[in-house]
């Protein structure tokens, strides 16, 4: 799990925290948790945690995305409650822990729990002054809030010479849109130090000092811009160290390397540090030096071979020869301000590079800017931030076998013993990041889960960002729930999304897990090289210009098998096809217990390419059958597509969601085209309509041929034609009362029946029938006498 946070902000919110984002959650039959008191706990405890908001009587379990907490017990449950004992194990990661509670009728919203090395105290007020200051001791965490226009005040006591290190969970708690500043100060009251955003925290800051003097120091905690709303946080004071950086940055899977901490007032160290055996985008490093870290600092792990420490150049000419080829990581420092970092690699040609620096991910402050110079000293490319963070990245084809250089600066000329950056030279390789989309603007949260109701079914659509990789997929969901069984298709290379239907069996037990959903290349070929993986980001809090604030990132999908649900819903599956340039009546069956009778929601989950529908429809109370109306562009792929419709009713207070099956929906080419040439009638008269066919494919019987988009008062009768007409030619009617003018939206609808269902066709769309007002008779005269000229046609097509 990782966690990105916006540097630049407003002070204008525009959704904030759990609240916003309980509301989402309210939307589904499923547990409403919209606060966890406290908000953390000190590991190798047992903490009492009240999880709050509706519908969690039947709180069952909850779901940790990491391990190192366990649920002891649930002490009771009520409908606005659980009351629950977490066990923290000794050695579990300190900070940000996410999870869901499961209960027998669905899956909560993501929420996060953090946890710290110290016990805990509760912050009573009055203390907004120094006079009033809370008395707290060294190595605890109070947990508290702040209010509108508060100071929240603390005082401690501290040797000379000890370290004293406050660091605040506000932001990161993801509640509110807080943005804390802390302010230490001595005896006198004479400030020593303040700390307002970090790179290594974000949106929450820490001040790390040794302390000048014996005896009592004084620490404030309030919102930078006094605009307190029931902020949360927690605030760490302790004299444990609160390195700035872990260097370097990143490393290989399972070797071991001896890491500087840097950025601490006692100075700088070396320990010992193994990198995880799975490679991780971000992976906890904590001190363990006098006591342990407070929090964790942050590497990479990866699989790229090390190039080691070597002294950078200041320009291409003296920039050293790496002593590894790419791929290869290495990792630097710019140490001063103003310096630029040299450094040179061998390429073949035709390697496809990505060649990507990290700093401020892992909480460096350099911004960095990378530009990589081919072997001649032509620039290839340069680039400040990339998508989604302020860190740089390109992507470099090597034209030929040689030397390249990578140079590395900070944006603002910036510079320091902190400004670490690490540079990852890694081949290009087919890969899929796995997601599920929003169901509405700010929320994250909606249908995210997997709640499958006992005999029913439950749908998602699921996207892949493809990079490099452009074939067929099939999607894998290992160690779903007993009695869940997946239904999806292989996902074509030319999309980026299927749909996915999960069956749970009548009987199937009532219980939940974690999954990494993956993907596999449908040819055998490209699987091996196919790298899939899942990420869920959840936005706690976003603010002016739609800025992320703060946000939470997991790699696993929450499934479930909840309880029944009293409808369930089906497609009756068409037996002929839906044609380019056509429309289809999709017909929805809904079946209801004794007892409900609801009004159902009902939409596509997704439409084929080409394919629209209306963006959703309502089964009406009393009703058991809806029509769908779908219809195909000109262009629409031919092929058969799965599709499935998406269903939503009023069950105990929120929203149930089942889905139909997997149904079949074929795309075929139409039986005939037509065209409409502009056609002109005199209000009151009569005129001759002429469609001319174009048959495609033959078809039997007859077909009924229509008119559609006529305007108020004007009619005209369905004709039959058959497969071996050429033209359909209606008469037109035009009353006393016809509207005049150009009328635009006229078609010729053809039905052709296969199999006792109706295949319906769009012929000529956008025709124009053209009404004129009566002439005169001084007019009519005058036009009679006049020379005549050939009339010109305008024809509309659908091919």
């Amino acid at each position: 799990m990782s966690r990105v946070r916006a540097q630049g902000w407003r002070r204008l919110a525009v959704f904030s925290g759990w609240l916003a984002l309980g509301v989402a959650a309210a939307r589904a039959v499923a547990p409403n948790l919209a606060s966890v008191v406290p908000a953390g706990g000190q590991r190798g405890t047992e903490v009492a945690v009240t999880l709050k908001g509706d519908r969690l009587a039947d709180a069952q379990d909850v779901l940790f995305y990491s391990p190192g907490i366990t649920v002891e017990k649930l002490v009771s449950a009520t409908t606005a409650e659980a009351k629950t004992v977490f066990k923290i194990a000794p050695d579990c990661r300190l900070g940000e822990h996410a999870f869901r509670l499961r209960t027998t009728s669905g899956l909560s919203a993501l929420r996060i729990f953090f946890v710290g090395p110290f016990p805990s105290v509760d912050e009573r007020e009055p203390n907004n002054t120094p006079a009033k200051a809370q008395a707290v001791a060294l190595n605890s965490t109070v947990q508290g809030t702040n209010g509108n226009e508060d100071v929240d005040c603390f005082v401690v006591e501290a040797r000379q010479g000890q370290r004293l290190v406050v660091e605040v969970e506000g932001a990161r708690l993801g509640r509110t849109m807080f943005d804390p500043i802390i302010m230490v100060a001595g005896a006198d009251g004479r400030e020593l130090a303040r700390s307002d955003d970090s790179p290594l925290l974000g949106h929450d800051g820490f001040v790390s000092l040794l302390a000048p003097a014996d005896g009592r120091y004084f620490i404030q905690l309030r919102d930078v811009a006094y605009a307190g709303n029931g902020h949360f946080y927690r605030l760490h004071v302790s004299d444990h160290p609160r390195p700035a950086l872990a260097l370097p940055l990143g490393g290989k899977a399972g070797e071991t390397v001896e890491a500087r901490f840097v950025g601490d007032p006692a100075g700088e160290w070396k320990e010992s540090i193994t990198f995880p055996a799975e490679k991780a985008e971000k992976s906890p490093v904590v001190t363990l030096r006098d006591g342990g870290g407070v929090s964790p600092n942050w590497v990479r792990v990866t699989d790229l071979p090390d190039a080691g420490a070597i002294e950078a150049g200041t320009t291409p000419a003296n920039a050293p020869v790496l002593n590894l080829p790419a791929p290869l990581a290495f990792d630097g420092v710019l140490a001063n301000r103003g310096m630029t970092a040299f450094f040179r690699f061998k390429a073949k040609k035709d390697q496809n590079l990505n060649i990507e620096v990290f700093a401020r991910r892992l909480g460096s402050p350099l911004d960095p800017v990378l530009t990589v110079l081919g072997s001649k000293g032509a620039v290839l490319g340069n680039n400040d931030d990339a998508a989604g963070h302020p860190d740089s990245a390109l992507r470099v084809r090597i034209p030929e076998d040689g030397d390249y250089t990578v140079k590395v600066a900070d944006q603002l000329g910036r510079g320091g013993p902190l400004f670490a950056y690490r540079v990852e030279i890694s081949p290009v390789g087919p890969a899929l990041t796995l997601s599920i989309p929003d169901t509405a603007r700010y929320d994250n949260e909606t249908r995210k889960s997997l709640a499958v109701p006992r005999g029913n079914r439950f749908a998602i659509l699921l996207n892949a960002n493809r990079d490099a990789f452009s074939g067929d997929f099939r999607v894998e969901f290992d160690g779903l729930p007993a009695g869940i069984t997946m239904h999806a298709d292989a996902v074509p290379g030319s999309l980026s999304a299927g749909p996915v239907v999960f069956e749970a069996d009548a009987t199937a037990p009532i219980a939940g897990r974690l999954l990494r959903p993956s993907a596999k290349a449908v040819d055998a070929a490209k699987a091996a090289g196919l790298a899939t993986r899942f990420r869920h980001k959840v936005e706690w809090v976003r603010i002016q210009n739609d800025t992320v604030y703060v946000q939470s990132e997991v790699d696993q999908i929450a499934a479930a098998v909840v309880e029944e649900v009293p409808f369930t819903v089906r497609i009756v599956e068409p037996k002929v096809p839906l044609v380019q340039g056509g429309e289809m009546a999709l017909k929805i069956v809904a079946e209801k217990k004794e007892g409900f009778d609801e009004a159902i929601t009902l939409k596509m989950l997704w439409n084929p390419p080409g394919v629209s529908a209306q963006p959703d429809v309502t089964l009406p109370k009393g009703a058991s059958e809806m029509v769908y109306k779908l219809n195909a562009g000109p262009k629409a792929e031919t092929r058969a597509w799965k599709i499935a419709v998406v269903a939503g009713a009023t069950v105990k207070g929120g929203t149930a969601y089942v889905s139909t099956q997997l149904a079949p929906l074929e795309i075929a080419a139409p039986y005939l085209l037509g065209k409409i040439a502009l056609t002109k009638v005199e209000r009151g008269k009569t005129a001759k309509l002429t469609c001319v066919l174009e048959q495609k494919r033959a078809f039997e019987g007859t077909a009924i041929a229509r008119l559609v988009g006529l305007p108020d008062g004007v009619t005209a009768r369905e004709i039959a034609i058959t497969k071996d007409s050429n033209e359909a030619v209606f008469e037109v009617v035009t009353t006393d009362r016809s509207p005049t003018g150009n009328f635009k939206n006229v078609s010729c609808n053809v039905v052709v029946t296969e199999t006792g269902e109706p295949v319906s066709h769009t012929l000529a769309p956008g025709s124009v029938l053209r009404i004129d007002a009566p002439k005169t008779k001084a007019v009519a005269a005058a036009g009679a006498a006049a020379p005549t000229s050939p009339a010109t046609a305008v024809a509309k097509s659908n091919d």
